[in-house]
């Protein structure tokens, strides 16, 4: 019997080993990786800065600056890596366009939004070719012809719920802000369904224009693991994946198809700050001495029911033992 004992013993020893032991498909990510990708991203959102207009562009080649969501963002994805120019894009924007909110990306920002949320609204600010200049801003110092847009979502009609990934992470964040646990949970749980192993599947990727149809959005990806980390307290195994479409300049180019290629899809301002925002959210440190939630969930029910059932074993052997003490005692 006894050695039923310690086999029994053993044998639970052994699989909760071997569920400690098992590989684990991502590791925490180094602070010192975190800090190299947030300073790559960092100095790409700088070079699309133009001092003369005190506002990013939405690409490295393009002549066109979007108050919101673009500068919204990268005002607030500077402000640890180079607060200066984070002030001054603050105090450019201020100026013409108030708070420069959208009534949606200011949730990254822990302001409050308005939901449901609505569809956007496109405002042209400023049109240097048709003479509407910013803050007076001629062509000639602007370096060439440019024009400055604002997205506000204001439009009558809103999205529908847990449709969109962003527009679900956003929604999250909000109710969140209003301490609705339970609503921010079935955002989150929206959330969850909609990714795939390798980004978000949403409407959009199924159902969306011939340019989204197929194709992941980096920038949803990197708001699903925002959103983990803040709504949920989630720590997400697998930052490789969105750090995998990082390019060598810094920015983070925009979608990816299901093997990972991103060729043809360009790096954008908005991608590349929700990126580096993202970046700065998580943490270095597991709660866990293992990456727990990267293992498949099969796995671990299988061994701890082995390991239950090893205790059983255990508990059974010492009854039975107890019981024939007892009768030799009284023999």
């Amino acid at each position: 019997m006894r050695t039923a004992i310690i086999l029994a013993t053993l044998f639970s020893i052994a699989i909760l080993g071997s569920t400690i032991s098992t590989p684990a498909a991502a590791q925490p990510v180094s602070s010192t990786v975190l800090a190299q990708k947030a300073q790559a991203a960092c100095s790409f959102l700088k070079n699309l800065y133009n001092p003369s207009l005190g506002l990013v562009r939405s690409t490295p080649n393009s002549s066109t600056y979007y108050i919101a969501s673009d500068n919204l963002l990268v005002e607030k994805a500077l402000s640890s890596c180079d607060p200066t120019t984070s002030q001054a894009i603050s105090q450019s924007i201020s100026s013409c366009c108030d708070s420069d909110h959208d009534q949606m990306h200011e949730a990254l920002l822990g302001i409050r939004i308005h939901i449901p949320i609505n569809n956007a609204a496109i405002y042209t600010v400023a049109n240097s070719t048709a003479g509407k200049l910013f803050q007076g801003t001629s062509p000639t110092n602007a370096g060439g012809d440019y024009t400055v847009l604002w997205e506000v979502h204001n439009a009558s009609e809103t999205f529908p719920d847990c449709a969109y990934a962003d527009v679900t992470v956003y929604t999250a964040l909000e109710l969140r802000l209003e301490g609705n646990s339970t609503g921010a949970q079935h955002e989150m749980n929206c959330l969850t369904t909609m990714f795939d192993g390798r980004g978000m599947a949403d409407e959009a990727y199924k159902d969306g224009s011939a340019m989204e149809r197929g194709i992941y959005q980096t920038y949803k990806l990197a708001l699903y693991i925002y959103a983990l980390q803040k709504v949920s307290g989630t720590y997400f195994y697998g930052e490789e994946n969105l750090f995998r479409f990082q390019g060598p300049d810094g920015g983070f180019h925009t979608g990816y198809d299901q093997i990972g290629t991103y060729a043809g899809t360009q790096e954008n301002a908005e991608t590349t700050a929700i990126a580096m925002m993202t970046i700065s959210s998580l943490s270095t440190t597991s709660p866990f001495p293992f990456p727990l939630f990267s293992i498949p969930s099969w796995i671990i029910y299988f061994f701890t029911a082995w390991a239950v059932i090893g205790v059983v074993v255990v508990a059974i052997a010492l009854v039975l033992e107890g019981k024939k003490r007892k009768q030799s005692f009284q023999k």
